[in-house]
C-alpha cells in the first residue's frame, strides 16, 4: 500500500554553453511514498519546467544513463526511492552540458580503446574453450554499467590522479579473459592503482552489484605474488 506524500526538492540547473550561473530550483511535488527519483523528475518536466534536461533510456537500471547525485550520494535515479527532501545534482566530477546532463564522451571514447589484445595474429591464434566457472566470471565482471555512480563516489578520483575503480574493473575483466595478452598491470599502475584509499565505496555503491574494490585489491596482489598463468 503506498502513501500519498508532498516532496520538497530543489535541482541544480545550468546550461554552461549559455553562460548562465549555476542556481538551485525549488520545486513541490505531490505523488507517493513508492515513487522513484526518476519518476520525480519526470513529473517536474511534464507539470512543472519543460524546459528541465535530464536523460534516462531503460528505467529498469540496465541502461547506467540516469545516474546523478542525490542529497550528495551518487545513484541511477530510476532505482532510488523517492525522498520528502531530495536535493539533486548532475554526476560529478563529469563536464555538465546541461542541468542534469553530463558529458559522457570521455568515458565512452576510453572504454571503446580498451579492447582485448590477442597473444599473437588472430589468423594464427589457437581458439580455446573457456571452462564455465572462468566464463560465468569473465561475465559477471562485464555485467558494468558504465554509469559511473562509482567514480562518482570515490573519495580517491576528487584528490588524486585516479581514473577510477570502474576503468580498474574493466581491465580487470580483460586481465581474467584467456584471450587477452595486454599488461593490464601496467595500465592499471599508469591509470593511479595505488592511489586508491580501499574504502570499499563503490562496491557499497554499485548499482550491479559489482566489487571494483576486489578488482583493485586483485591488482595489488598480482603487484606482490603475480599474476596467475592463462
Amino acid at each position: 500500500m503506498t502513501d500519498a506524500v508532498t516532496m520538497e526538492v530543489k535541482i541544480l540547473r545550468s546550461s554552461p554553453s549559455e553562460g548562465v550561473p549555476s542556481a538551485y530550483q525549488h520545486f513541490t511535488v505531490q505523488g507517493t511514498d513508492n515513487m522513484r527519483v526518476l519518476d520525480v523528475i519526470r513529473s517536474i518536466y511534464e507539470n512543472q519546467a519543460g524546459d528541465l534536461a535530464y536523460q534516462f533510456a531503460c528505467r529498469i537500471g540496465r541502461c547506467g544513463t540516469c545516474a546523478m547525485r542525490v542529497n550528495g550520494v551518487p545513484v541511477l535515479a530510476c532505482q532510488e526511492r523517492c525522498k520528502l527532501q531530495m536535493r539533486i545534482d548532475p554526476l560529478s566530477p563529469f563536464p555538465v552540458v546541461r542541468d542534469l546532463v553530463v558529458d559522457r564522451t570521455e568515458v565512452e571514447t576510453r572504454y571503446a580503446q580498451m579492447a582485448l589484445t590477442p597473444a599473437g595474429p588472430q589468423s594464427n591464434a589457437r581458439v580455446r574453450p573457456i571452462a564455465p566457472a572462468v566464463a560465468e566470471e569473465l561475465c559477471h565482471l562485464d555485467s558494468c554499467l558504465a554509469c559511473m555512480v562509482c567514480v562518482s563516489g570515490c573519495p580517491a578520483v576528487e584528490e588524486h590522479a585516479f581514473d577510477g575503480p570502474a576503468f580498474m574493473l574493466k581491465l580487470r575483466h580483460m586481465q581474467e579473459h584467456p584471450a587477452d595478452n595486454g599488461d593490464r598491470l601496467g595500465q592499471a599502475l599508469d591509470g593511479g592503482l595505488l592511489e586508491c584509499f580501499a574504502c570499499d565505496a563503490c562496491t557499497q555503491l554499485c548499482p550491479a552489484d559489482l566489487s571494483p574494490a576486489q578488482a583493485i585489491r586483485d591488482f595489488r596482489r598480482d603487484m606482490i605474488i603475480g599474476s596467475k598463468p592463462k
